[in-house]
Formats: structure tokens, sequence, C-alpha cells
């Protein structure tokens, strides 16, 4: 990951060192901290540049409000909300634009009961202006965050070294979710008749960029026909490496996930024109060579088979329909992620799910598809990793 460090220079030089030295060996990029050769030296549309392009922001604060900058150093910079030049310092503008650029803010505040040089507290050494700031800034993030405090610059790196570890797993919660596609959230349109159009679409995905999963959102119970879910099921089952179906309604309401194959073979029983089209499709040679020229195929086989009765008496898919035809295969609970839970017990509930792919809702809706294999890899080299940065630390 690319972390930016926050932190006033002259006071937290040394512990600025010890972070830097551990995340460097965890394998993290670190952005604010050795650019910085004077306090102030940096322009600020550079520093929040930085802090843009980050994937987490980590801020250190003992009782220094820091280097108030005059400009930005571009006349167009545009400085973060609750901001403004001459009166806030560098590392609040820096904090402000990590929560403008909604980053993973981590902030580790020296201890109040710390031994701490008088000289390095600003209420004392003479600017009551900074003193009264800084005070105000460790009140509202000491009320805002979960915060760390530190005594000394080891104690502060292996408080940032594990709450790093904890939000990299997080972060690779979101990087191993699956590449879905979601074109199909409206099929065709609410009451009117379906078109061959609809068929195009679904060839288009098929035959597209590869994904990992469909999402289909069924709506109100009047948009998709059963027979267009299932040639989507079939192909998908047949010529691609789609591993899993998720199922949505009104307003991105979770319903349940299920394999394709699972998909195609439910709905195909009980359905005469749905076996004919099988029947058809098993005289027939398969040919992945030309993809395109052979969804296209089997769209004319299946509108030749399937086309007149479907049109005839038309059966919708609903939430109600989905449950009773794909039984107990269809899974209609997922893994439901409050906000501000502690990755860690994310990453339990994750790892123990009895299948691959896991499907992850938030507050009832479907947020998103995560590969339990890929991250469980994942963590594996996140914790050797994190084993050998620790024991590297007590070397030095």
């Amino acid at each position: 990951m690319k972390i930016y460090i926050s932190a006033t220079f002259r006071d937290l030089q040394k512990h600025r060192e010890a972070v830097s030295v551990v995340l460097r060996r965890m394998g993290h990029q670190v952005l604010g901290m050795e650019e910085y050769v004077a306090e102030g030296m940096r322009p600020l549309d550079r520093c929040l540049e930085d802090v843009r392009n980050c994937d987490a922001y980590i801020g250190i604060l003992a009782w220094r409000y820091g280097y108030v900058p005059k400009t930005t150093g571009d006349d167009g910079a545009t400085i973060p909300k609750g901001t403004s030049l001459r009166k806030t310092s560098m590392t609040e503008f820096e904090f402000r634009q990590a929560i403008d650029s909604k980053k993973t803010v981590l902030f580790f505040l020296l201890d109040p009961e710390g031994d701490w040089p008088s000289s390095q507290f600003d209420a004392v050494s003479g600017d009551g202006d900074r003193g009264r700031a800084v005070l105000r800034l460790r009140q509202e993030i000491g009320e805002k965050y979960l915060v760390s405090y530190f005594r000394s610059p080891e104690e502060l790196a292996a408080l940032v070294s594990a709450a790093v570890y904890r939000a990299e797993m997080s972060r690779q919660i979101q990087l191993d979710a699956l590449a879905i596609e979601a074109r199909f959230n409206e099929p065709f349109r609410h009451g009117g008749s379906v078109s061959d159009t609809s068929v195009d679409m679904i060839k288009d995905v098929i035959a597209g960029p590869e994904v990992q999963a469909l999402q289909i959102d069924i709506g109100r119970g009047k948009e998709w026909w059963l027979t267009r879910l299932y040639f989507l099921a079939s192909l998908a089952a047949d010529l691609t490496s789609i591993g899993i179906t998720v199922f949505t309604r009104d307003d991105n309401v979770f319903v349940g996930v299920a394999h394709p194959q699972i998909v195609r073979e439910r709905l195909s029983q009980e359905n005469p024109s749905l076996e004919r089209y099988e029947n058809a499709l098993r005289r027939r040679r398969t040919s992945l060579r030309d993809m395109r020229a052979e969804v296209d195929s089997r769209a004319t086989l299946f509108r030749t088979t399937v086309g007149q009765d479907e049109r005839a008496s038309p059966e919708f898919v609903t939430s109600s329909l989905l449950e009773r035809r794909l039984s107990n295969y269809l899974i209609t609970q997922g893994i439901d992620v409050a906000a501000g839970e502690n990755p860690s017990l994310q990453m339990q509930r994750l790892i123990d799910w009895p299948m691959r792919f896991v499907p992850v809702v938030e507050e009832g809706r479907f947020a998103r598809v995560v590969d339990k294999q890929a991250l469980t890899d994942q963590v594996a080299r996140l914790f050797v990793r994190e084993q050998i940065s620790r024991a590297l630390s007590t070397l030095r």
C-alpha cells in the first residue's frame, strides 16, 4: 500500500523515522517522510496531492500544532473543507484532505501522561494560539477516531504495524471482490414486450470481457422471464468461468446466490421448451475457438426452440420463484459487514464461510462477492510478512 505519514517535524522526527522503517519492512511505499528535509519546505499543494494518491493515512500528533503555510505553492490548488491559509497547520491540512478523499485514517496521539520536553509544547513555548489549536485538534481526533496512544518511537512503531496490518486485511477484502457484470439490472422494459435485443445483450456479456460473477436484479418480479434467465445461466455454465450468480431486487436488496449450473439445471426442469433446447444442444458440437460465433449459434437455436412458447406464456422471475425452483441450492444469507467492525473479525467470518465465493451485504443490500480462496492466500502472505517484520524489529 501507499501510506502517507503526517506529523510535525522537530518534535516527532525519531518517531517518524521508526514508523517509516517498520512500514518499509512490511513492504509498503511510504509518502511524506524523507521528502521533508526541513519543516515546511514542501509546498502544500504537493502534500495534498500525495494524500489524495495514498491508500492509507497515518497521523501522529504530540503537543505542537506545526508549520502554518501562507500559500499552497499553486495558485490553482484546492484546499480541503474546514481549512484556511495562514491559520491551518500543514498537519491539519493533510488530515482534512484524508477525510475529504475518504482515505483509511489511522491516528496516533502522544500519551497525555507520558514524559515530554516542555519546550515541545506550543502552549509552553509561547504560541498560545497554536497551543489552543493543537488541543482542539487532539480533542476532535480523540472523539471521532479510535486512536492509539504512544510514549516512545518503539511503541509507536509497534502500534502502527498492528494497525496497518488490520487495515490491509480490511482493504484486501475489498480488493479480492470478484469482477461482477451488473449490466443486467434492467434487461426488459417494465410492463412492455420482450424484444430480441435482450438476448443480444446476454450475448454481448457472455462473449465480452471475462467476469467472475453475474448480478441479476429481478426488480419487482416483472423484469426477467424465466426462459431468459435460464439462457443466461446456460451460456455462463458452458462457456465461461463465471462461478456465481447474485440475485438482487429493488434498491439492491440481497435475494441470494447460486452457481450458474444449478440455475440452469433447476430452471430447465418441468419446462418442455427448455428441455427441447437442451436436447438440441446435446446433438450439436460446441466450439470455443470463436466465442462470438458459438454464442450467436446458441442464440439462434434458443430462438428457434423456445422463442414462440416464451412469448405465448411468459413466466416472470420473483424472489419466491427462485426460492421454490432453486430450493436449498439458493443461499439467501450473506455475511453482513457492519461499518467500523473489526477487520480481523470480518476476515474470520469470511474464511469460515463454507463456500469459495462469499456474498457480502451491508445493511441488507448487496455489496460484493469475495473469492475466499484468493483472500486466504493473501492473508497467509500478510501474516508471514508481518511476522518477519516483527522479528526484524526486535533486532534493531
